[in-house]
């Protein structure tokens, strides 16, 4: 697709009453109507647009997108669709660029999938082979993988984080604080990425959901970039085993047979996980501290709250290479 031009200024965002600036701006027909917003994420917002008798995702940004970074999101989806992956599909603009400015607003529309609830219990057979073919889609890169999938915050980092937590009297600094001796312990495991092909790098629940017909459908491609295919591999092997050694062989059978090229052998291997938990966790504590709106505390305690109710520890990561290696 053709280069946009977007704002870079600060985006208003989308009200029900920009649907059919939408429905114009992407070609969607006529009679628009914008639900929700439906979903949220840490980048942004999804709505649902009905035109003409069919349903589209639209995307807004909280802060302006990365107008290249978009465009190479959508290839790499387009790459996964060609390598058998379901995601939904980019509907380009009618200029024919991914991103279109509405009022102000930067947006993308792909097709609607309708998706259940996030699940950690897809069937793993499922799970294995959706990825397999996702990591045909990247080709190698030499560029650098960035420290939030590559190294961990310390033993000095997390020690830092609780006595900043406390002296803001979060509730759950004691939580944090139980948990340090683990996190310390795991992020022995870290090492270098090894042959960094492009990968998704976001293959959680929340991304890799169940479609109303029961496929396995990858979306949210936002975070993708440089990674050993390993490492995002063992991500998946922890995410949807579950605590389950069973799932997880599964899953990495599975991967295996539909010629997935990585495989799963050593600790170091769980290094983004272990990488991302880190990041995640003290982002999450970061900005509860520098927060005043309830509302949004609220929000990033919960996120926080995720550690300490699945954390990434030794002994788990030593369960999964237990059933794949």
């Amino acid at each position: 697709m053709a280069a946009a031009v977007v704002t870079v200024a600060e985006p208003r965002m989308l009200s029900t009453a920009d649907a059919e600036a939408v429905a114009a701006a992407f070609g969607l027909g006529p009679d628009a109507v914008l639900d929700g917003p439906v979903a949220r994420g840490q980048l942004g917002r999804i709505w649902r647009l009905r035109a003409d008798g069919t349903s589209w995702a639209v995307k807004e940004w909280f802060a302006p997108p990365d107008v290249t970074a978009v465009e190479a999101h959508h290839e790499f989806s387009e790459a996964a669709l060609a390598a058998g992956v379901f995601t939904p599909r980019s509907r380009p603009s009618v200029h024919g660029t991914v991103l279109a400015d509405v009022s102000g607003t930067p947006v993308r529309v792909t097709e609607w999938v309708d998706l259940a609830p996030r699940s950690r219990r897809l069937d793993p057979a499922e799970v294995g082979r959706t990825v397999a073919h996702l990591h045909r889609a990247g080709g190698p890169t030499d560029e650098r993988v960035g420290n939030w999938f590559a190294t961990g915050v310390g033993a000095v980092g997390w020690h830092d984080m609780h006595r900043r937590l406390v002296a803001a009297r979060a509730p759950f600094a004691d939580e944090l604080e139980e948990l340090l001796p683990d996190l310390v312990a795991v992020e022995s495991v870290i090492e270098p990425h090894e042959q960094p092909r492009v990968c998704h790098r976001d293959l959680w629940a929340d991304n890799v959901l169940a479609s109303a017909d029961g496929r396995v459908c990858i979306i949210d491609f936002e975070n993708m970039g440089p990674a050993d295919p390993a490492q995002e591999l063992a991500m998946v092997l922890f995410e949807f085993g579950d605590d389950d050694p069973e799932r997880a062989r599964l899953v990495h059978a599975a991967y295996v047979d539909a010629g997935g090229p990585a495989r799963v052998s050593r600790r170091g291997h769980f290094t983004m996980l272990v990488a991302e938990q880190a990041h995640i966790t003290t982002y999450a504590c970061a900005r509860w501290i520098g927060e005043s709106d309830v509302a949004e505390r609220a929000r990033l305690e919960a996120w926080f709250r995720e550690t300490p109710e699945d954390p990434v520890t030794l002994a788990r990561i030593d369960r999964v290479l237990a059933a794949v290696t």
